[in-house]
Parts: C-alpha cells; structure tokens; sequence
C-alpha cells in the first residue's frame, strides 16, 4: 500500500475517523470539528496558492532560477485545490441526497 504524502494539505482530513473499509467513528476529545478542519484545509490550500504565485513572480523579475521549485509549488497549488474541489463536489452531492429524502 502507498503511504500519504507527508505534504498534503489535506491530510489532515484523515483524521475524522474514516479507515478504509470502516465506518466513522465519533471525534476523540479535544479534536476540532469538521468545520474547523475544512476551515484549515481551505487556508493551506490558499497558502499554497500564495506561495506558488509568489515564486512564478520570483521566477519572472529573476530573483530565483529554480524552476524546479517554481514548478513545484505551482503543481502542489493545483492538486489541493483540485482536491478541495473534489471534496466540495462530493459535499454538494452528499447535501443533495439528504435534501431529497423523505421523513
């Protein structure tokens, strides 16, 4: 099995308690909650975003020539927000289904 990447910004949602093939258990004591941890999630992937276009800048005025760097923090920018897209998607179609219901 391949381990997470220590860099993800969204890691950090691996701690709601979700395991593979398990169900979700409750938040221990003295956890955030879901809306924090979404919060923080939106917040990396912007600091992300500001570090990627700060080193394009850096790039483009010659203050750095390190365009693996550049193209690094320019590719994780894109995945987290990819990402966070992704969680937002399955969100809105989570928040569908239960709308949908009958009580």
């Amino acid at each position: 099995m391949i381990n997470a990447v220590d860099n993800n910004p969204l890691g950090k949602l691996a701690g709601l308690g979700m395991s593979p093939g398990a169900g979700a258990t409750a938040p221990s004591a003295g956890s955030s909650g879901f809306a924090d941890l979404l919060k923080n999630s939106i917040d990396e992937v912007s600091r992300l975003q500001q570090d990627a276009s700060k080193a394009v800048e850096d790039l483009t005025v010659g203050k750095t020539e390190d365009v693996t760097g550049v193209m690094t923090a320019v590719e994780k920018s894109d995945l987290a927000f990819k990402t966070l897209l992704a969680i937002r998607a399955k969100l809105m179609d989570a928040y569908e289904e239960i709308k949908s219901m009958t009580v």
